[in-house]
């Protein structure tokens, strides 16, 4: 996995971090991400089987996966970029209130980094890079490390990470699709992405709850803003195998044969309006594809038949457009940026452009539509014309 872009690792980077943080080369930053999130996947992987849910305050659902990768996430990126900011899902509070619960989490979290210590001994003369990933020493610091990131705030200047540890932890719990997602942010626009769906297989073409990867550790997706999407299959070992570069979606002339990417047991988004106009376009039935994570629903718009440019995707919030917004910005950074990079566009129903710099939440937008450029606009109309009816 020999790399000429690990050059720029050396003694002066080592001794004046921020700085260097700064400096590095998006090129280098990616990489460091892509191994970051290969290891929180292959620690989520490892214990999907015993992982159970642990209730929250918020009613949503966590378990020692979410908690270990992403402790993981946050132990190589405080290391390696020390001026960044941090925006996570998760903090240290039911860890600090169960000692049993945050033993067993650091026991994940140090087997994890051991076996990565070992990968990087056997492969250092191949990829330096691998020591860029910070282990975890104690229980406090990753305490400290949790912390961090849940209670980060994301804001319109500079530069921060989102990450989302595990992005679907009901589906995860029932062995089905869930996906691991880190971004870059700076001044509020997406610059780096890396997401990881470490069930995923495309044997049928399609991204499917029940399309389990039996042998890998499923499919990673990453892009520089304005460099494209790189696609890879991964093993269960800490190894990035070489990307392919995902080809732009087709141009299309016409709304005919478009499928909905949706999820049925959503509560949060108006699935009669959205119906609704699958059933003006002939998009039946709806949603063509159903699928309860963000990130994965975004997996939809991209890979397998999606590559055909056919794939939309609405969401219209519930309740008055005057409502705070539920919509959480690790559910959809670095995602919107692979989409795009595809030749997808993504606005908010007002046709404004998503803006991850005003908070935890994209209080700034209202709902989003997601459709390849070259329909997209058509798409925005008819969601602001039924918008409109159904107002009156």
């Amino acid at each position: 996995m020999s790399d000429p872009r690990l050059a720029v690792w050396d003694d002066e980077w080592a001794k004046n971090k921020a700085v260097a943080a700064v400096q590095l080369p998006l090129s280098f930053i990616k990489l460091v991400a892509e191994l970051t999130v290969l290891r929180a996947a292959v620690l989520t992987r490892r214990i999907i089987s015993a992982a159970t849910e642990i209730p929250k305050d918020d009613a949503t659902p966590v378990t020692i996966a979410d908690l270990g990768a992403q402790t993981l996430i946050m132990a190589a990126l405080r290391e390696s970029f020390p001026g960044h900011g941090f925006v996570g899902e998760e903090d240290a509070g039911l860890l600090r209130q169960d000692e049993a619960l945050r033993a067993e989490v650091f026991m994940h979290v140090s087997e994890a980094c051991a076996d990565f210590r070992r990968h990087e001994t056997v492969n250092i003369d191949e990829n330096r890079a691998v020591t860029s990933l910070q282990p975890v020493e104690t229980e406090e610091k990753m305490l400290e490390l949790l912390d961090l990131a849940g209670r980060g705030q994301s804001g319109p200047k500079g530069r921060f990470w989102v990450m989302d540890p595990v992005d679907g932890t009901a589906t995860f719990l029932k062995g089905q699709q869930y996906a691991i997602s880190l971004a870059l942010i700076e001044d509020g626009k997406e610059i780096l992405g890396v997401v990881c769906y470490p069930n995923l297989t495309l044997d049928d073409g399609i991204v499917a709850e029940t399309g389990v990867d039996q042998t890998g550790c499923g499919v990673m997706l990453s892009a520089i803003r304005g460099g494209g999407t790189d696609y890879r299959k991964l093993s269960t070992e800490y190894y990035l195998a070489p990307a392919r570069k995902l080809e732009l979606l087709p141009p299309l002339t016409g709304l005919s044969g478009l499928r909905f990417v949706d999820c049925l047991a959503s509560k949060s988004s108006r699935l009669d309006i959205a119906e609704g106009i699958a059933k003006q376009l002939g998009a039946l039935p709806f949603p063509g594809i159903d699928l309860w994570s963000s990130h994965v629903r975004y997996a939809a718009l991209m890979v397998g038949e999606a590559e055909e440019g056919k794939h939309i995707m609405i969401r219209i919030p519930v309740g008055a457009s005057s409502d705070p917004s539920r919509a959480y910005i690790w559910d959809h950074a670095g995602s919107q940026l692979l989409y795009t990079e595809m030749g997808g566009k993504i606005t908010d129903v007002e046709g404004k452009d998503i803006d991850f710099g005003a908070g935890r939440t994209l209080a700034a937008n209202r709902g989003l539509v997601a459709a390849p450029a070259s329909i997209h606009g058509e798409i925005l109309k008819l969601v602001r014309e039924w918008i409109e009816k159904d107002s009156q």
